[in-house]
């Protein structure tokens, strides 16, 4: 799930989501693919018993099977994919599927939403694995030995892992788009959505209130109006490319193709007042440690950090919003059963379920029908920030990353 990252909300049940270790690689998805192929490594946990039948509870609060069953599987050595599939047989499942959620946190929660529910819902066992991601997919598929069914990745992948030849084409009269939000960007023929997360703006309560505080990123670069230092993340897909030009009067609605000139000449105007994080873990330390004034930030680390006591508050006006995609790759050994989960993930219940163990919003509108409102208020996409977001044009990032991270990068050192 995005930027994963940890708990929050005494609503979750279990964190925020984490970033993996993508953090600390490099910018362009072609070099993350290099760079985890040649340290490939094998790392992955067992299967277990199905648990008994229940019904889907979506309320945050664990049961105690579910309590026992987050242990044995954190505690797990590491198995085979064929003895993952002996344990399934012997359970009286289908086939199971091995499913790689992105990071520490989307292991251990997804281990309810889907490992539990997945396997009650679906019939399938559901194995939640750890290892690389890009590099791995690509090593598998390349040698004609892929162990993975379902992968979590970040959008831009929806289009090069199809143009790499690296994913299977998804099986539409199995899975209904139907209910997904209506933006052609959010689905393609090898991917669907999985969760809204966003980017957001946070300020420090200790220098500004809740009515003057910057409620747009024009205001956020007045440096007279509200002083202090400003955090902005130091990958150029990170948002403040956006943010900069939204800054500099560009409508929210001709923002891409983003024009990376204008945006770095924007940046010029705070760059002496900018700290650069490198990771997401290292935007919730500046906050509860109350290091700057202004910043982006993504949303569940946020409210990781405010649930910390950190004295910092979200503005959702200008938030930019993205998601993160499930994909098959290239000879999945259970591509049906992979057509499955995913047929179920997209159902109102299994997007409420998600939205009640991850701070994260749903992408069928119609999951909000079951989610409380006081929940509702701090998901992605939901009602505080209705009218406010700008959808991030993933595929355009995919098709510019590698130019535009070396043209920042050159601004950032210059």
């Amino acid at each position: 799930m995005p930027p994963p990252h940890p708990a929050m909300s005494p609503k979750a049940s279990s964190g925020l989501r984490w970033m993996t270790p993508r953090d600390a690689e490099p910018h362009t998805v072609e070099a993350r693919m290099k760079r985890s192929g040649d340290q490939e490594r094998r790392s992955r946990t067992g299967a277990r018993t199905a648990p008994a039948p229940a019904t889907l509870d979506p309320s945050p609060t664990r049961r105690p099977s579910q309590e026992a069953s987050m242990k044995t599987l954190d505690t797990q050595p590491t198995l085979p994919r064929r003895a993952v599939l002996r344990a399934a047989a012997l359970a009286g499942l289908s086939t199971a599927v091995l499913w790689r959620p992105r990071g520490v946190a989307a292991q251990k929660s997804g281990r309810i939403v889907f490992a539990t529910w997945g396997t009650q819902k679906t019939g399938i066992e559901v194995v939640t694995i750890s290892g690389p991601d890009y590099g791995k997919v690509r090593a598998m598929v390349q040698a004609g030995q892929t162990e993975w069914d379902v992968v979590e990745v970040n959008p831009d992948f929806q289009w090069i892992g199809a143009r790499d030849g690296l994913l299977e084409r998804l099986d539409f009269n199995v899975i209904d788009k139907s209910p997904i939000l209506p933006d052609p960007k959010l689905v393609t023929d090898y991917s669907v959505p999985q969760v809204l997360w966003s980017r957001v703006m946070v300020y420090n309560t200790k220098q500004f209130t809740k009515d003057s505080h910057p409620k747009s990123w024009q205001e956020a670069w007045d440096l007279g109006r509200f002083p202090g230092k400003r955090a902005l993340y130091n990958k150029p897909n990170g948002g403040s490319l956006e943010i900069a030009l939204l800054a500099d009067g560009v409508p929210a609605d001709k923002l891409y193709p983003l024009d990376v000139d204008r945006a770095l000449k924007s940046l010029d105007k705070i760059k002496r007042q900018v700290i650069w994080y490198d990771t997401n873990q290292q935007i919730t330390q500046l906050m509860v440690s109350n290091q700057f004034a202004v910043g982006i930030a993504p949303d569940g680390r946020a409210m990781a950090a405010i649930g910390q006591a950190a004295p910092f508050a979200i503005e959702p006006n200008q938030s930019i919003l993205t998601w993160s995609a499930f994909v098959v790759p290239k000879g999945a050994p259970n591509r049906e059963g992979a057509m499955r989960l995913l047929s179920w993930v997209l159902t109102p219940e299994a997007q409420s379920a998600i939205a009640m163990a991850f701070p994260y919003g749903p992408v069928v509108p119609k999951a909000y029908d079951t989610i409380p409102a006081e929940r509702a208020a701090i998901l992605a996409g939901g009602p505080q920030q209705k009218g406010k977001y700008i959808l991030a044009d993933e595929r355009w990032w995919a098709e510019n990353l590698a130019a535009v991270a070396e043209k920042f990068t050159a601004w950032r050192i210059g």
